[in-house]
């Protein structure tokens, strides 16, 4: 039954119940490159799906090729009638916004390609499928909201496509990868996705997309990694560069209401690169005039982190760290479903200090994408049972 459809054996009556959890990080599926290539331009069905070269190029990087589609997601998460995790909306609002007590969800599609009008298109028929599926057909409830995804290597039709949906309800942020082909966040290359976003009040929001091939990863300084688990560990040091760029460089200056989101990088890495900059920023600050405040007032004000991956160390320990780097109004609950490494709510919410909880669970998503208090409850669900014990 779909969602609709339960809605309408209700009679229409939904419950409004409070936004408790907001979850940042949310992965959708196509349910085939079919249903996909149906939502393309004609012309251009044969020229990217044919081998598959044009879009979803050989994972290198991986170690077990033959899996890639699903050696990151959940076993748990696959929907009963078959198909990938994450492929069935209804399914994932029964797994993730009834069980997991998840009120909003934030979706983020995951696709990219080598080529850069290839690319630009993938994104764009990535749009139109995300609104009429899960932003329309399944969601009569209002709690998924979606991204606009957009190729950093086409700025100007990025800019474009920025446009086409600014206007959507349910469209709540702007995408693209940080594989960037050598290119930082700072550079005046992505000012007209900047300009498109702030213009629009939305943020621009970054994830890895893993379906880029080992040789378009940035290489690092000692190499290529042998392993996706090299690269899976290392992700955070890429958004550190772009993260420096957009101080240093001058994005935040050059657009005042732009708000940068990382996504899936973590976030423990952020106050020692703060200091830093702050530091070299103070000894050297003659040579950035266009850097008018310290850098860590750029990030405080102007950039967002997801929780997830959260560290596995002892509770009480990580929490005094949290509140030692005081970044409560910075950090964004996300759970990565439907992938392996997901972090539960329930398991989330202790790991943070009890004054940063509403914050970090739903308030900065909240007041970052102007969401709604209330949402309408799903058959089944009820609302959560307040702080977990800890």
């Amino acid at each position: 039954m779909t969602t609709i459809e339960r809605v309408e054996s209700a009679g229409g009556q939904q419950q409004e119940i409070a936004v408790t959890v907001v979850d940042t990080d949310v992965h959708p599926l196509p349910v085939s490159t079919e249903v996909l290539k149906s939502y393309a331009p004609a012309d251009w069905v044969d020229k990217i799906w044919p081998t598959g070269n044009a879009v979803t190029p050989v994972p290198h990087f991986y170690d077990t090729p033959d899996s890639y589609k699903t050696m990151s997601l959940r076993l748990d998460a696959a929907p009963p009638d078959g198909g990938l995790a994450g492929s069935d909306p209804d399914f994932a609002a029964k797994q993730l916004l009834v069980d997991a007590w998840v009120s909003i969800a934030s979706l983020e599609p995951m696709c990219d390609a080598q080529l850069p009008q290839a690319e630009h298109v993938l994104k764009s028929t990535y749009n139109d499928w995300l609104a009429d599926v899960w932003l329309d057909k399944h969601n009569t409830h209002g709690r998924w909201r979606g991204s606009i995804s957009v190729s950093a290597q086409t700025p100007d039709l990025a800019a474009r496509e920025v446009q086409r949906w600014a206007g959507h309800p349910y469209m709540s942020q702007v995408l693209m990868t940080p594989q960037t082909r050598g290119i930082p966040f700072g550079n005046p290359h992505f000012d007209p996705i900047y300009a498109a976003a702030a213009r629009n009040g939305l943020p621009v929001a970054t994830h890895l997309m893993g379906q880029t091939p080992f040789e378009l990863i940035p290489l690092y300084p000692v190499g290529n990694p042998a392993h996706w688990h090299d690269f899976f560990a290392s992700w955070p040091l890429l958004y550190v560069s772009h993260l420096m760029s957009l101080v240093f460089d001058g994005a935040f200056d050059r657009h005042p209401d732009l708000r940068i989101v990382f996504i899936e990088g973590g976030f423990t890495w952020a106050m020692p690169v703060m200091s830093r900059m702050d530091r070299i920023w103070e000894a050297r600050r003659g040579d950035l005039p266009h850097v008018r405040r310290p850098p860590s007032e750029y990030v405080r004000e102007h950039v967002r982190f997801t929780t997830q991956p959260l560290e596995d160390t002892d509770t009480v320990q990580f929490r005094e760290y949290l509140e030692l780097m005081d970044m409560g109004d910075n950090l964004m609950f996300s759970t990565d479903y439907p992938h392996w490494s997901y972090d539960a709510p329930t398991y989330a919410l202790n790991r943070f200090p009890r004054d940063q909880r509403e914050r970090i669970m739903y308030g900065n998503a909240t007041a970052l994408y102007g969401l709604p208090p209330t949402v309408k409850a799903l058959p089944g669900e009820r609302p959560a049972d307040g702080d977990v014990a800890d």
